[in-house]
Parts: C-alpha cells; sequence; structure tokens
C-alpha cells in the first residue's frame, strides 16, 4: 500500500498522546479521516468500523490491543471482505496488523506506518514470517476476485511445506506478467489445466465452467457490461438481468470490471445503485459516440427513435470494455438489456 494522495484511512486514538501521533500519520495518508479522542468515546469507535466495514475503508487504532479486538469484534465476516486493521500503542513503539493482512494490505499499511514514525512492524502471516509469497498476493496484485476464501488455506499449506502450486490462465498476455511478478516464487504457470488431477492448482478464468481439480478459483475483472432499461427501473431488476444474461453466457459476474450505458440515463438510481453495489462507477457515453460503434450490430428502430442511438447495451459495452467482440450479445429481459465485452489484457 503506498501513501498515495486519497488513500482512505480511518485513524482512532483514544487518548491525546495517540492523537498527536494521529495526526503525524494523517500527514501521509491526506485521504485519511482522524478521529478525535473525544469522537471515540460513548460507541464512537463501533460506530467508526460499522463505516469501515460497509465501506471497507482501513482501520488504524491508537490504543490497547484489547480495545481494537473488543471493537471489531461484531464485524468480523470474511477475509475476502473484511477491511484491513492495524493498532499502535500510543508510545509508537510497535505496528501490529491484526487483520485482513494481505486482500486488505493491513501488512502493508503496518509496515508503511511503522516507517513513518520509526516504530517496530508486526506481521504474523506465516508466508510473510518465512518470506514466502501468497495466493493473495496474486489476487491483490492483478485485482482478481477469490471465487470461495475456503481454498486459501489448502493452497497457502502447500506453499510453507516447500510444494509447488499450478496456476492455470488461458490469457498468454496476463500469463506472461504473471510469471514475470512471481518468477521467484513457488508457483508454475501453464496456459492449460494439467491432465493429471494431482496436487494444488489455482485456476485463473471468468468462465463458470471450471475444472473440478481446481483448489482455488480466481476471478480475473475483465468483462465490461453494457446495460440499457427503461426509467425508473429497480436495482434488484438489474441485478436479476445481468446474472441471468452472465449464467446462460456461462461468465462469472465477479469478473465484471466495468458497467457503461447511455449519458440520459446519469439519474437512474436502480443502475447507479447495481453499480455502486459491485464497487463501482458508470461510465456514460453520449448517443453519437455510441451510434457510431453500431455498424455490424443490430439496430433498434424504437431505441433509435427514442435515444438518437439505435443501441446502447452492445455499443456501451464495446466502447468501455476497448475490445473488438462481444462476449455477450444484448439479451434482453424485461425492462432491462445486457451486454458484454472483454477487456484486453494490459500489463
Amino acid at each position: 500500500m503506498n501513501t498515495g494522495e486519497g488513500q482512505g484511512l480511518f485513524i482512532l486514538p483514544v487518548t491525546e498522546a495517540g492523537f498527536k501521533l494521529g495526526r503525524m500519520i494523517k500527514k501521509a495518508f491526506p485521504g485519511a479521516r482522524l478521529f478525535t479522542p473525544l469522537e471515540s468515546k460513548d460507541g464512537g469507535l463501533k460506530k467508526a468500523a460499522k463505516e469501515a466495514w460497509r465501506t471497507r475503508t482501513p482501520l488504524l487504532f491508537i490504543s490497547a490491543s484489547g480495545i481494537a479486538v473488543r471493537t471489531i469484534a461484531p464485524f468480523i465476516k470474511d477475509k475476502a471482505t473484511d477491511p484491513a486493521v492495524v493498532f499502535m500503542d500510543e508510545a509508537g513503539r510497535f505496528v501490529v496488523s491484526l487483520l485482513s493482512g494481505h486482500l486488505g494490505c493491513a501488512n502493508s499499511l503496518a509496515k508503511e506506518i511503522a516507517r513513518l514514525i520509526g516504530a517496530t512492524p508486526v506481521v504474523s502471516t506465516a508466508t510473510d514470517l518465512k518470506g514466502l509469497p501468497c495466493i493473495e498476493d496474486i489476487a491483490k496484485g492483478f485485482s482478481f476476485a477469490i471465487e470461495d476464501t475456503r481454498g486459501i488455506k489448502r493452497v497457502n499449506s502447500e506453499i510453507l511445506k516447500g510444494g509447488s502450486v499450478t496456476v492455470v490462465d488461458g490469457d498468454g498476455s496476463r500469463l506472461a506478467a504473471l510469471k514475470a511478478a512471481f518468477k521467484e516464487g513457488p508457483f508454475v504457470f501453464r496456459k492449460t489445466a494439467p491432465r493429471a488431477k494431482k496436487g494444488v492448482v489455482v485456476l485463473i478464468t471468468s468462465s463458470i465452467k471450471t475444472s473440478p481439480g481446481a483448489s482455488l478459483v480466481l476471478r480475473p475483472r475483465e468483462l465490461s457490461v453494457g446495460i440499457g432499461c427503461r426509467r425508473g427501473v429497480a436495482r434488484k431488476e438489474i441485478k436479476e438481468a445481468v446474472e441471468k444474461a452472465f449464467k446462460e453466457a456461462g461468465l462469472s459476474t465477479a469478473s465484471i470490471a466495468k458497467v457503461a450505458t447511455i449519458d440520459i440515463k446519469r439519474g437512474e438510481k436502480g443502475l447507479i445503485g447495481f453499480a455502486r453495489s459491485l464497487g463501482l462507477e458508470i461510465e456514460f457515453f453520449r448517443a453519437e459516440k455510441l451510434e457510431g460503434k453500431m455498424k455490424g450490430l443490430k439496430s433498434s428502430r424504437f431505441v433509435l427513435e427514442t435515444t438518437g442511438t439505435g443501441g446502447v447495451a452492445e455499443p456501451s459495452a464495446l466502447i468501455s470494455s476497448g475490445g473488438k467482440t462481444l462476449c455477450i450479445r444484448k439479451k434482453k429481459t424485461g425492462r432491462v438489456t445486457v451486454a458484454a465485452a472483454r477487456v484486453p489484457f494490459r500489463s
């Protein structure tokens, strides 16, 4: 984790001494929110933790470890969704990675803060202690979604035993980038799955048809979904239409990287809510730009008369993706039309 402009972080000191440390740390994290000790009282810490879990904002407690643990305990769910939680003593001696060390970047956050204030970082994850990469490093480094976090333990256990992990990715460009990034690790990279169903295999794919021998499936965020809809359509209806289209195409919605539509839909709450439920903002395109992408696509007279372009879902998906072909042709479900295109990998 880099201390970049806009980096979100909740800094939660419980004493004036801790608040002074917090002010020092906030200077390196311009997007951080520094709470006062007064704000931390009377349930303030739990309110901040609840908000952090909702937005997946990293938390830094400047307090005793017990205060941090009791505060976050009711909210802990899953390593794939829990935010990073770090705590440090008010004397600034130690900075401890407490929760979501790899996927939430608590380990790197603890190291960064320790470096800033001259403290000792404390990281206890097994692979870090042995100086080994873990499968979460691949997922985080390439923005892959983890299908089922229960498989992480098996993969990392193999790494800790000194074994090798086969990583399968059919995208040649992405595979080359993976090899370059993790060439010193315990990973063996292949374009196709090994025939023998032995050992630990990690499969990187947006297809819902996966190998039964895979120990873990990683979903690359590589699909742009274009959406057209009638006015006032609810988020639930859009979600169901997208899920139906993806299921019929044999693709995982966890691989959605972008959502796009026509600019006259800027005020559609259902569409905006659907995109935000995926942690995405919508790309809006003018009718003229969409119409310019309609060559080779089936045009609708009704849509043309209503919006100024013969199609919304398909050209939106293509323009947003930067690709040339659709992996989901427009699929109409009720008042919603869905299409998708693959985003070419760029290292």
